[in-house]
């Protein structure tokens, strides 16, 4: 390219711009040593650092404490060439990664290039989420992409999170294309599960444990276990196709569990699963009282750490609900525990769940580790896009 587009200039202060010079997407408020009067949110601008040198093309939200996001790093234009080609390259890295897959998140956000949007494939109907206001503005071209490339039956928007507030945009549920099959229904590693796309949890299912999931069928394929915080039952379900003999599928949720008893009568699996309500951590310690053990464990909660203020008491939920995990795993059964807080780093969690055990009083081994699935690989450069995290344990 010759020329930078003609876009709003902001300027970062010196010393303010060594993050985003060393490739992270995110430029704070408090960065910036000039930015356009009057600016509004989700506006395209060039970005320079603190020695007014190029360093890309962005979207800024003045409202926003993350009040520039990058999208490119050449001075180009957000225009619909460009979003064309950040969508095929997102595309086709997921046919790449899982060919014919009915259920795959197709654009994770600042990963794929695109910060602020994700969309998630199930089956003939696309599920998009923007949570920025940058792709706001640019919601109306990348619709009419992907209708174009996908052909989708339906196209989604759950753009119900709370991320919206955060950058001024209002939260809401509708359909954006065509209409939805209330029966949807997809094949998930074997598994043929029916789907609620506007009401479930995140965007219809949690596919970034696909790859955990898959890693643990040789844990599974024998004896009781035990899944806790089960939502829709996926663990424990596959767990019955491995070989285990019993599960028991513990959730607060009466919808969830709902759907998860619709999964294992679909799959012929409901002799031997048995479905609890309750709070999970109240249930742990009663099967303790009770003296009950698992061959298997497999705790993935929702993530217990929403903001960096949060995070202590998140360790130490994390710390509690691991010990009580530890107190019903069999000698020589495994437990498999997740976290998806991205406040909470890898290495903290292990040093959490080995305090844990220590507390427990077990010797334990890691079988293995695991983070999200493929489809949603963090950008190397910006460790916020990594936050799910997952250890394989035997318990002696």
């Amino acid at each position: 390219m010759d020329a930078p587009v003609e876009y709003p200039r902001v300027v970062l202060k010196r010393g303010g711009d060594r993050r985003v010079l060393r490739g992270h997407p995110w430029v704070f408020s408090n960065e910036i040593a000039a930015a356009p009067e009057g600016g509004e949110p989700g506006q395209p601008v060039l970005v320079f650092d603190g020695r007014e040198r190029l360093v890309g093309t962005g979207y800024y939200n003045p409202h926003s404490l993350i009040a520039v996001r990058l999208v490119r790093r050449d001075g180009g234009p957000l225009d619909r060439d460009f979003l064309a080609g950040r969508l095929a390259e997102a595309i086709a890295l997921r046919e790449r990664i899982y060919p014919g897959s009915q259920a795959v998140r197709l654009v994770y956000s600042e990963s794929d290039g695109l910060p602020g949007l994700v969309v998630d494939r199930y089956g003939d109907h696309l599920v998009v989420q923007v949570t920025t206001a940058g792709l706001e503005r640019l919601l109306p071209q990348v619709l009419e992409l992907l209708v174009e490339d996908l052909s989708p039956r339906c196209v989604l928007a759950r753009n119900d999170s709370h991320f919206r507030r955060l950058e001024g945009l209002t939260e809401e549920v509708r359909v954006l294309h065509g209409e939805l099959d209330p029966s949807l229904q997809v094949v998930w590693e074997g598994l043929t599960l029916s789907l609620d796309l506007a009401g479930g949890q995140k965007t219809g299912m949690f596919l970034d444990q696909r790859d955990n999931q898959r890693s643990f069928l040789p844990l599974a394929a024998r004896g009781r276990v035990l899944d806790a915080f089960c939502y829709q039952g996926v663990w424990g379900l596959l767990a019955l196709k491995a070989g285990a003999e019993s599960v028991v599928g513990v959730d607060s949720s009466a919808d969830a569990l709902d759907l998860a008893r619709r999964h294992a009568e679909a799959n012929g699996l409901s002799d031997r699963i048995e479905w609890r309500q309750a709070d999970v951590l109240e249930t742990l310690k009663g099967y303790r009282a009770g003296g009950e053990r698992f061959d298997l464990v497999v705790l993935d909660p929702p993530a217990f750490v929403k903001s960096r203020k949060h995070v202590q008491a998140g360790l130490k939920g994390y710390l509690d609900l691991n010990r009580r995990g530890f107190d019903l795993v069999a000698p020589g059964g495994h437990l498999i525990t997740c976290s998806c807080s991205h406040h909470i780093r890898p290495e903290v969690f292990r040093d959490t769940v080995a305090h844990s055990a220590s507390l427990a009083g077990c010797t334990v081994r890691v079988l293995g580790t695991g983070s999200q699935g493929r489809d949603h690989p963090p950008l190397l450069t910006a460790p916020e896009t990594e936050y799910l995290k997952c250890l394989f344990l035997q318990v002696g």
